[in-house]
């Protein structure tokens, strides 16, 4: 009790100063002055508790005042200036659409009045395909930018608390020196990133994303949308590194091995987990503290004690933020220890509750789902007022889609890693892996968008500081208390007979069959057979193409990728088959960014049988064709003779002929290319994907050449896209438009005489 109390005015003086500028002594002197009065109304013990209360939080007042006002960063001087930086890559890469960041600390500095003196960290945003490891030293070029500040994100003040100063876009980047190959965090780092790529070669997207933030906290490549889905339902926990969700794992791992093999020898399998976890999640300090909170959880479940616990609990608390002040102020942190001290606090007494309303509606819960749903209340309580202020919403949904999800979230978490795990160390056996982790992994992301799609899922709340969570945590403070001075009553054993137990079994084994076969058959089986028609899928890649082919037979041809690889790699998880790692050929037909700059992620995912236009080697000329299951794929340009051409006239023309329709792709190729191509071949086709974005370079004649049923513009939705010409638009009036900025996903389908279609936003 002591150490609990300690800790509470640890870190209400923190608390103080943070939210209202109070002087870094005013809760000390508060509990001192107090401390007489505890004297003469419940002892001596309680004034030395109050003394020691008030000294501590004069420490912390003065630790956390000293570390606010720390001198900021002296490469901040040189904000808005085109410089020269070295510095030692800190941070593993952070993934972005069409970037990789990287947060610098930089060691030397170099301006136009020459070398200076410089400390503090940046921010760079490098190529998307960039993979620099921890330690690694770099040499940037180029300007220095003041990090941005949203209107519902305080960005600078985000990075300001991790001391990073200023950001970078697209600098020049030189590499001066590898990491040592024995540096820890070099390792960490590097067998992060094998385990991500095992769930990229093992699943689609956005299923090996998710897998990477339940696995190991690597979320960093889930979409935008289904992160909104995970917020908005409550969800948003099972992808962060976070105490609670550390917590929840190590907890229901030492409640399923108590059940295997007893108490003590659940210990070692749960405690192993905790270990293991810190280790694949990178070893961060937010890392590191989960974890320590998931040890302090296992404690006391060990102890059978909650007391124990929150006592630990404290004295970490005390520890974390003395080492880090920051750490007062991190999301992760807050989130983390509140949600341990509920699991600890509340949970107990959750399950109480859950057991006994169960006996009286004579509804038989088994203990484990019991335990499960009790701990994700405990969670989901006592984390609501910090959710409520930090993010201005608040899930009304949360409670009952986090008892619905966590049982299925644990099998997930297990098989995500043992996805991870074997793909690395061989292929096939991630693949195997992944066909088993995909249906949890498909199902939580289909129930968060479904759930988060009902009415009042989730409602904005207005907005609040933090003074009204530090009020609603007093609250749930005098609940606590009530919770942490008694221990929850244990129900007498509930014995149902055999007979009816039997009978359950039976009927939960057949339910369970049933539910896996009802998904096996639909997604996994059924698309084997292939479509038994012609697919054609202008892929929504944003500003740039990406057209995917499936034969009849269920054969896939790719033609270009888009600008961003995750983006394509979000795409075609969506398209083929979840099983599907096989791409039959792959077609690149112009080497630009906006064509190919995706194509390295297939190329990574996937098994690409053969690869034309990627390189000189590989070009094809008019006349060349290239056959697949009925499907015939005819190059109509470049020439097979005259000098070489650059740019927009090197663009690689296809046709693919299915029966009687046919699909004609451009690329971004010229005017006077088109006239020539119109003197020389036939170019007349059912489908015509529009070049250069519906732009206004495309002549009136090579359209009615064309004379398309159908149009379709790949064009991205962005601020900076490109739009449609108001000319182009006039040329394609007598066929069927789409756009994919307005359509999405657009998929055309042909049996060879007629032709259907579909969208999908």
């Amino acid at each position: 009790m002591t150490l609990i109390l300690l800790a509470l005015a640890w870190l209400g003086a923190m608390a103080a100063v943070a939210l209202w500028a109070m002087p870094p002594w005013t809760v000390g002197a508060c509990l001192a002055v107090c401390a007489p009065a505890f004297a003469v109304l419940r002892g001596r013990h309680w004034a030395y508790v109050c003394g020691a209360g008030a000294l501590l939080a004069l420490i912390a007042g003065v630790r956390f005042e000293q570390w606010q006002n720390r001198e900021p960063a002296s490469l901040a001087r040189f904000v808005e200036q085109s410089v020269v930086v070295e510095g030692r890559v800190v941070s593993e890469p952070l993934p972005g659409d069409t970037s990789t960041a990287y947060i610098i600390g930089v060691t030397r500095l170099r301006n136009t009045a020459g070398e200076a003196t410089a400390h503090g960290k940046v921010r760079a945003s490098l190529g998307q395909y960039t993979e620099y490891l921890h330690g690694t030293r770099l040499r940037l070029t180029g300007k220095l930018s003041d990090p941005p500040i949203f209107p519902d994100f305080d960005y600078r003040g985000y990075l300001n608390r991790q001391d990073v100063v200023a950001t970078m876009a697209q600098p020049d980047v030189e590499v001066l020196a590898e990491p040592p190959r024995w540096g820890l965090q070099r390792n960490v780092t590097q067998m992060r990133l094998e385990l991500d790529h095992a769930l990229q070669h093992s699943l689609p997207e956005p299923e090996a994303s998710l897998a990477g933030g339940i696995a190991f906290g690597r979320d960093g490549n889930l979409p935008q949308d289904l992160a909104d889905d995970f917020r908005d339902t409550g969800l948003a926990h099972i992808v962060a590194v976070s105490g609670s969700n550390v917590s929840l794992v190590t907890a229901v791992t030492f409640l399923a091995f108590t059940w295997l093999v007893g108490r003590r020898w659940a210990l070692l399998p749960a405690g192993l987990t905790v270990v293991a976890y810190v280790f694949v999640a990178g070893l961060s300090a937010s890392v590191v503290r989960a974890g320590v909170m998931a040890v302090i959880l296992l404690f006391g479940t060990f102890l059978g004690r909650q007391q124990s616990g929150l006592a630990a609990l404290g004295g970490a608390a005390i520890a974390m933020t003395l080492w880090q002040p920051s750490a007062a102020l991190d999301l992760g942190f807050q989130l983390s220890l509140s949600a341990t001290a509920g699991l600890i606090v509340f949970g107990p007494w959750m399950r109480y509750g859950i057991e006994r309303a169960s006996d009286r509606s004579r509804i038989h819960l088994p203990d484990f789902a019991a335990q499960v749903t009790a701990l994700s209340l405990s969670a989901t309580l006592a984390t609501m007022p910090i959710a409520w202020v930090n993010f201005g919403r608040i899930s009304l949904v949360g409670p009952v889609a986090n008892i619905l999800i966590e049982p299925l979230f644990i099998g997930a978490f297990w098989l995500s890693a043992a996805t991870a795990i074997l793909g690395a160390a061989w292929t096939p056996a991630g693949w195997a892996a992944g066909l088993a982790a995909y249906y949890p992994l498909s199902f939580i992301t289909w129930f968060a968008h479904t759930v988060a799609s009902l009415p009042f899922a989730a409602v904005d709340v207005p907005g609040t500081s933090g003074a009204v969570a530090l009020a609603a945590y007093v609250v749930l403070c005098a609940a606590g208390w009530f919770a942490y001075r008694r221990y929850a009553p244990v129900l007498p054993g509930r014995r149902p007979s055999r007979v009816r137990g039997v009978r359950r079994r039976r009927l939960l084994r057949a339910s369970a069959a049933v539910l896996v076969a009802s998904a096996i058959l639909p997604v996994s089986l059924w698309p084997a057979r292939g479509p038994g028609e012609l697919e054609m899928t202008v892929l929504d890649v944003g500003n740039g193409d990406a057209v995917l082919f499936t034969t009849p037979s269920g054969h896939h041809v790719l033609v270009d990728g888009g600008p961003s690889g995750i983006q394509l790699a979000r795409e075609l998880g969506a398209t083929l088959p979840h099983w599907e790692r096989r791409i039959d050929a792959l077609f690149v037909l112009q080497p630009q960014a906006e064509h190919a700059g995706g194509i390295p992620e297939a190329l990574d995912r996937f098994d690409v049988a053969r690869r034309i236009g990627i390189d000189t080697a590989t070009s094809l000329h008019a006349g060349d064709r290239y056959v697949l299951d009925e499907v015939a794929f005819e190059i109509l340009w470049p020439p097979s003779t005259g000098s070489p051409v650059q740019g927009n006239d090197s663009a690689m023309v296809i046709r693919a002929s299915y029966g009687k329709t046919s699909f004609l792709l451009v690329a971004n190729l010229g005017a006077a290319e088109q006239k020539q191509l119109m003197a020389s071949t036939d170019v007349r086709a059912t489908v015509l994907v529009v070049p250069h974005h519906g732009a206004n370079k495309t002549d009136r004649p090579f359209i009615d050449a064309v004379h398309p049923l159908v149009a379709i513009i790949p064009v991205g939705d962005g601020r900076y896209a490109a739009r449609p010409a108001a000319a182009t638009l006039e040329v394609l009036n007598d066929a069927m438009l789409f756009r994919t900025d307005f359509s999405g996903r657009i998929t055309i389908k042909s049996n060879g005489a007629r032709l259907q279609y579909e969208t999908q936003r």
